[in-house]
């Protein structure tokens, strides 16, 4: 008979990250009677996220084991799984610090979350927490599974996989918004209801726009896509009912007759390199060096918006507001059974059970995935999961261009992962001269030494 897993969660105080992974793991039918280990240093958050869970397991006959702690080392012995999604200092002061620092010195992002400037700083500030939790798995569950949500994505799973033994897989939702993009474009297919002036861009006052969009988008298509996290490729979709290939249509209706204002960078960059971007505008100009030219303004052509910062001070406020009215008794917990996957059951149901689970986007060291990218980097591919593990499935080359532009960023990536764990400020200056938003020498001088001042605390590696 199989056991049942031990999961191990880490950052579960936060509501943004907790509701929806808590809620998709305690309802699975087949992983009743695992044991969820919720782990976080914010005391008031873990102590309301752990009697949500127990709330979720008594109401839907989960017979978990469920408990809650701020050190990790009493949670991380037998674990099967570690789920990861921690950030250091608070999100939204510090990733707007990310975006602010740059601009002071003349650079402007059009995003800094997982390319640009800020990019490193938020690879900094998070690469020793998430090294520290690795080598705590090397010791105390060296069979586990560290499952990463934490961004940049690349670059902290990287770290994983380079500076320890532990099994670590990437993971991410983007490729949603692919759905979405081309349920939009190809709606009359299926007579969907778009809203007027729809886009996919990434806040919290689109998400009541955007979430029905990719769930119809989802529900009609199969898309197949490979590169870079945030910065991958469609290779392949199709019509789920009929197997038709849809990339003809998509191709000819978006690029010939369709709004020249919808996600129009996405829209270039698919007529130009041939395959459709899937990560939206908002994600996917981070890794360009195009989109932050002070003269021709870019941001202004594409609509680049910034993230909100105050959209998702509201986000957090409002899903820990949920997550306390529920745990007061003050709205039904049964809300959260419709709560959308991250993908944490189904993973950890695929290897339990042996599922040979197919899985549309993992994050994982290449090794021959994609041939014409560097066999050691962490790519963007589909992939089966089951007892062996977490396999990606090789796909063809990529076009020689995108190849290009996503070589450069791994060049980067590289870069930036040995200089964050090793507090190297020689490696880091020199990451920042590779990124392509970075345009003058002593701004990027500037910007490092910010940085480093700014952030000390956050950075015990560069002391």
């Amino acid at each position: 008979m199989v056991r049942t897993p031990k999961i191990v969660c880490i950052g579960a105080g936060s509501a943004i990250f907790g509701l929806s992974n808590m809620a998709s793991i305690v309802r699975s039918p087949r992983l009743r009677g695992s044991e969820l280990v919720l782990v976080d240093i914010d005391e008031a958050g873990l102590k309301t996220m752990t009697r949500l869970a127990q709330i979720m397991n008594e109401s839907w006959d989960a017979e978990m084991t469920i408990s809650g702690t701020t050190e990790r080392e009493e949670a991380l012995p037998n674990a099967d799984f570690v789920v990861v999604s921690v950030q250091v200092g608070q999100r939204e002061e510090v990733w707007e610090l990310d975006w602010k620092i740059p601009l002071k010195h003349g650079v402007r992002q059009p995003y800094a979350e997982n390319s640009g400037p800020g990019a490193f700083a938020h690879t900094a500030r998070n690469a020793p927490l998430i090294l520290a939790i690795a080598q705590d798995m090397e010791r105390l569950c060296p069979d586990s599974w560290f499952l990463n949500f934490t961004n940049p994505l690349i670059r902290l799973t990287w770290v994983v996989q380079r500076y320890t033994k532990i099994k670590v897989v990437g993971l991410c939702h983007q490729l949603f918004w692919a759905y979405a993009m081309a349920a939009t474009v190809l709606a009359d297919r299926w007579g969907l209801q778009i809203p007027e002036g729809f886009h996919v861009h990434t806040n919290y006052d689109n998400e009541a726009n955007l979430i029905p969009v990719i769930l119809e988008g989802h529900k009609h298509m199969d898309i197949k896509a490979a590169g870079l996290n945030h910065f991958s490729w469609v290779y392949d979709i199709r019509d789920k009912e009929t197997g038709e290939d849809l990339y003809p249509h998509l191709r000819e209706r978006w690029l010939q007759h369709y709004r020249r204002d919808f996600e129009p960078l996405t829209r270039e960059m698919f007529e130009i390199f041939g395959l459709m971007p899937t990560a939206g505008d908002a994600h996917m100009c981070e890794y360009l060096p195009w989109t932050h030219d002070p003269l021709t303004k870019p941001w202004e052509k594409y609509n680049l918006t910034l993230q909100s910062w105050e959209g998702n001070r509201r986000r957090r406020a409002d899903r820990i507001a949920k997550a306390e009215a529920i745990v007061a008794g003050e709205q039904p917990v049964d809300q959260l059974k419709d709560a959308i996957s991250e993908g944490v059951p189904e993973i950890v149901e695929a290897i339990t059970f042996n599922d040979n689970r197919y899985y549309h986007q993992l994050n994982l060291p290449n090794n021959g995935l994609i041939p014409n990218l560097p066999d050691d980097a962490i790519v963007e591919v589909p992939g089966v999961i089951s007892g062996f593990g977490i396999k990606g499935l090789g796909v063809p080359p990529l076009p020689e261009g995108i190849a290009e532009l996503c070589r450069r960023e791994l060049a980067l990536s590289s870069l930036v992962v040995d200089a964050v764990v090793h507090g190297d400020q020689e490696l880091a200056l020199q990451a920042l001269m590779l990124d392509p938003i970075m345009n003058d020498i002593d701004r990027a001088r500037a910007i490092l030494d910010d940085f480093l001042m700014t952030f000390a605390e956050y950075l015990p590696q560069f002391a």
